[in-house]
């Protein structure tokens, strides 16, 4: 039976434009493709997806091909069947429309089993109109910078599945595995940093993960108030898992940070003025005062929290007009996002 070193598994729906180049990425991984396993589940797409993974996995034998039948509606129920399957000691979470940098796993690989750990984070990429995008505080891109965190401040890394590398006995030693529920990757990752009884490395200068920004088929950018309720919940569980397991200024550090994607959602929804009331009644239950990070979103939801709803609603439409112009947002991408261009060769 072949060893393999990592297992990355990726979820696929209606991802035709982007899959093809996204596995082509994995084969050519500097670790040498013939120690990945890599799990393709199609959540029953409806473009040409599934055609090309049935090419793939027809020529590699390491490629594992999980087709359902039903549409299971989150990345979750695809995640989990992998999980289960998963045979390497090590595993990799990949977005079907991302890519890694070329020794990604090489390195990611390397300093999990070197240190024995259960989780290694690093930095990510943003990838916007075919330009590359770093964090301006990365000068130059290296490895030897290492950050060892083992106490509470585990909990403000990053709050995705993607940009980390797992222990696989980690996950089945305490049954993790993803709620079936909208953003189920930011409990997923916080859960995983609230178990772990070891150090996490955090590779600050290494932006290994290539996070594709201007994907418009993504559930980020197809929103309604449900979503918002969704996220809302999500807060609200994490909320609940850090009571036990932080100190008040980190809980609420990590809400506010939450917070951005909460009024990303606020401003694409066409019932504003239900979204902003909920938001209202969320904040209201809380035993303390969110302050989010971004001076404007901060401003704007002082204005909620005064019930000042027509002020706020003006101000969620003209956010809403900045947001769907797309040579506007990625203006302000750009612009106040702390990044650079990554200069390739």
């Amino acid at each position: 039976m072949q060893e393999y070193k990592v297992s990355i598994i990726i979820p696929i729906y209606n991802s035709e434009e982007y899959l093809e180049d996204t596995i082509k990425n994995v084969i050519n991984q500097s670790i040498g493709f013939e120690n990945i396993e890599l799990f393709l589940i199609d959540d029953c797409s409806k473009d040409n997806s599934r055609k090309i993974i049935k090419k793939y996995s027809q020529k590699y034998n390491n490629i594992k091909p999980i087709l359902l039948d039903k549409n299971s509606g989150h990345p979750s129920y695809p995640r989990n069947i992998a999980l289960e399957k998963v045979t390497a000691p090590y595993i990799i979470f990949l977005d079907s429309d991302d890519k890694l940098f070329d020794d990604y796993c090489e390195v990611m690989y390397n300093l999990i089993s070197t240190n024995d750990l259960d989780i290694v984070n690093c930095n990510h990429t943003s990838k916007l109109n075919d330009k590359l995008y770093i964090p301006q505080d990365i000068s130059p891109i290296d490895l030897t910078t290492k950050t060892y965190v083992n106490d509470e401040r585990l909990l403000i890394l990053n709050h995705t599945v993607w940009g980390n590398i797992y222990s696989t006995s980690f996950f089945r030693e305490n049954n993790i595995k993803f709620l079936h529920m909208l953003f189920e990757d930011v409990v997923f990752s916080v859960y995983c940093l609230i178990k772990t009884q070891k150090e996490v490395i955090y590779l600050p200068n290494y932006p290994g993960y290539i996070y594709l920004i201007e994907n418009d088929a993504s559930v980020t950018h197809d929103v309604s108030v449900k979503t918002l309720n969704d996220f809302l919940k999500v807060m609200e569980l994490i909320y609940n898992l850090l009571r036990e397991n932080c100190s008040e200024k980190i809980k609420i550090d990590l809400l506010n940070d939450l917070m951005n994607m909460v009024f990303f959602i606020l401003s694409k929804l066409s019932n504003k003025s239900e979204g902003i009331k909920i938001l209202y009644d969320f904040e209201k239950k809380l035993d303390f005062t969110l302050t989010p990070l971004s001076l404007p979103f901060n401003i704007l939801n002082k204005i909620i929290m005064k019930k000042h709803f027509k002020i706020a609603l003006i101000l969620t439409k003209l956010m809403s007009i900045l947001y769907n112009n797309k040579k506007i947002r990625n203006f302000l991408f750009i612009k106040y996002s702390g990044v650079k261009e990554l200069k390739t060769k």
